[in-house]
């Protein structure tokens, strides 16, 4: 995504300061946030300069506003109810910084389509798998670090399809959409299904959906379906870059094999795991599928432990894990 410039005008210093702050660690300062304290200091900085974004605080958000120029899309920060604006543009206000964001975002890409690139006519982004028949192998330890490496190159999506993610800050949180969300709106309206970015999850740079609350949701998402959101993605979703950790939750989870152009296939060294893998050889050449053992690179990762006083989530991409993918890859 290219570089953004927001500002933000309101009374309150302190909601602005958190809210900028939130925005810029969310995009890794990809979106460069102003904050103003008059309409005075808004009208001196578009002397010089542009604005994508302007947020305004609904009891300064005075007539003259609206016609100033050289702001790409204006958006009021409601304060009295949850109920946008009928005249402009708006969001409400007092709601998690996650929420605020993500509502602004989605009425900037419905008003500019800036935000999604789609793929060129004729070519597609590249789907990447992973899956084991092995357990507590770094399955999704290796997909999330495999994607956020992707995603310093070029636009890239990292969907979990695990029942149960293991990564805390990939959960669902307030005023955030799941999977089973996301396959709703794309079901009642492809079109749209990847226009409305602001949806997604962020975390330097990679976007991802956030995995299922309920692992019932899961289960009553049928693999044609998914397979269908995926593809799209790929294509008219603009991601050049696709990466999906697969579990054994879901309708028919080996079926999304097929839709990958390469699978990665984490094994461990032992006898357990040995036989793991060779049963599951058998099955897919015994079930006519052996077009997809083709696809399959079986790899051995580091091990990795995730230490509750350590960083979190981010402290993979400093890991041996994130020095491995980036060996692997020719990141380097």
């Amino acid at each position: 995504m290219e570089n953004k410039s927001m500002g933000i005008l309101d009374r309150e210093p302190g909601y602005m300061r958190r809210l900028a702050e939130y925005i810029s660690s969310k995009e890794g300062c990809r979106i460069r946030v102003f904050t103003f304290n008059s309409e005075e200091d808004v009208a001196a900085h578009l002397e010089k300069n542009n604005l994508d974004i302007l947020l305004v605080g609904q009891s300064m958000a005075g007539a003259d506003i609206q016609n100033w120029e050289k702001i790409g899309q204006l958006v009021l920060l409601n304060e009295n109810s949850r109920e946008t604006d009928t005249d402009r543009t708006s969001v409400y206000k007092f709601q998690a910084a996650d929420g605020v964001f993500r509502e602004v975002m989605t009425c900037y890409t419905k008003e500019n389509g800036k935000m999604t690139k789609k793929m060129p006519a004729g070519k597609k982004g590249q789907i990447t798998g992973i899956y084991s028949p092995v357990k507590r192998c770094g399955k999704t330890i290796f997909s999330f670090v495999l994607a956020s490496v992707y995603a310093e190159q070029c636009r890239s999506l990292f969907i979990s399809l695990d029942e149960f993610c293991m990564l805390e800050e990939l959960r669902q949180k307030e005023n955030e959409k799941d999977l089973a969300d996301i396959m709703f709106l794309y079901r009642q309206n492809p079109e749209e299904g990847f226009w409305q970015t602001g949806m997604f999850g962020r975390i330097h740079g990679l976007e991802y959906i956030p995995p299922v609350t309920f692992p019932w949701d899961l289960r009553q998402i049928r693999t044609e379906e998914l397979a269908e959101l995926i593809r799209w993605a790929a294509g008219r979703g603009g991601y050049e870059r696709v990466i999906l950790d697969i579990g054994e939750g879901g309708d028919s989870p080996l079926e999304l094999l097929d839709v990958c152009e390469k699978i990665y296939m984490p094994e461990l060294d032992d006898p357990i795991s040995a036989e793991k893998i060779d049963s599951f050889e058998k099955y897919m050449d015994k079930s006519g599928n052996q077009q997809l053992l083709e696809k399959i690179i079986k790899i051995q990762l580091p091990q990795i432990r995730l230490e509750a006083e350590t960083a979190g989530i981010e402290s993979l991409l400093w890991s041996p894990m994130e020095a491995f993918v980036r060996e692997m890859t020719g990141a380097g």
